[in-house]
């Protein structure tokens, strides 16, 4: 990621060259690398985004949970209303 930022600087600097577009593959896909080429750099990204949406852990995957628009909530594989509060995986061991 540094050497594409590098590269995209390097191209401003030396030869005035400001590009609206940028096709790469996945490792050009992280939020860090797409915050600063669409928010800081005003660059088009044409980047497949990582799907980390599906486990492979035992854990529930985003497909496994159903919307609720009565209760305006997800209800888990096991019929349970997941409570509102952020917790990581290691605060539920």
């Amino acid at each position: 990621m540094l050497a594409a930022k590098r590269m995209i600087e390097r191209s401003r600097e030396h030869f005035d060259l400001y590009p609206e577009r940028l096709i790469g593959d996945t490792a050009y896909g992280s939020a860090e690398m797409l915050n600063w080429l669409v928010n800081e750099r005003g660059i088009e990204p044409h980047i497949p985004v990582f799907d980390k949406s599906q486990h492979t852990d035992g854990t529930f995957s985003r497909d496994d949970f159903a919307y609720d628009h009565k209760r305006d909530c997800n209800i888990c594989p096991a019929g349970r209303v997941p409570d509102r509060t952020v917790r990581t995986r290691a605060s539920l061991r």
